[in-house]
């Protein structure tokens, strides 16, 4: 079994030519990869971005993917879904070997959702959201998101981040209104994850622990 992976489409193609031009030769891409090997085409959604949809071409010996946000990309997600009329299912089970890549994902070009360098010994550790130590000498890694305490966007971005991409501040590990870096996706800290309500004071809160 060969798996082709067209990888995902542009979100803002909008405010690039280019990216729109990449965006239709994936398209183009997958609607003829699927037309020539008679693929019967299912979609699933990303179990930690709802919006976002994986389409999956199914072969008996070949399986193409590509994915999109239909917050974004509504018109590319219903062209498939027009072409194909593929079925929505809970989980696609995919094979990992003999995979052909058409181009890497962002978070793959800046090399920072799978690795995290050791304080200590200055090593990397692969990292898939739960690994804790460092592999090599044993120091407990620092998964502490960092935020940006200039423009208060109040957005979680990965350890490996020194500046913000918005303002160009300092980052800082969130100590206090943000949970370690197990609790996310490391794909989605690629360009910062914004901080659920949950995680921040509650209104109020401050003023009644001064009474207390």
């Amino acid at each position: 079994m060969i798996r082709i992976d067209l990888g995902g489409l542009y979100e803002m193609e909008q405010e690039e030519e280019e990216f729109r031009r990449q965006n239709r030769r994936k398209l183009t891409s997958f609607i003829a990869l699927c037309e020539q090997v008679g693929a019967l085409v299912v979609e699933q959604r990303d179990w930690n971005q709802r919006d976002y949809v994986h389409f999956v071409g199914i072969s008996p010996n070949v399986v193409i993917t590509i994915g999109m946000s239909e917050k974004y990309l509504a018109v590319q997600s219903s062209q498939l879904r027009e072409k194909f009329a593929p079925c929505a299912v809970d989980y696609v089970s995919l094979p990992d070997r003999q995979t052909v890549t058409v181009e890497k994902s962002p978070s793959e070009k800046l090399d920072v959702h799978e690795v995290i360098t050791c304080s200590k010994c200055g090593e990397k550790t692969p990292y898939d959201g739960f690994f804790q130590f460092c592999v090599r000498c044993g120091e407990k890694l620092d998964t502490l998101v960092k935020v940006c305490q200039a423009c208060h966007n109040n957005t979680a971005y990965h350890p490996a981040f020194r500046f913000c991409p918005v303002c160009g501040g300092e980052l800082t590990p969130n100590l206090y209104d943000g949970p370690p870096l197990t609790e996310f996706d490391p794909n989605g800290l690629i360009w910062g994850v914004p901080l659920k309500d949950e995680f921040m004071d509650e209104p109020g809160e401050e003023g009644e622990s001064e009474k207390q």
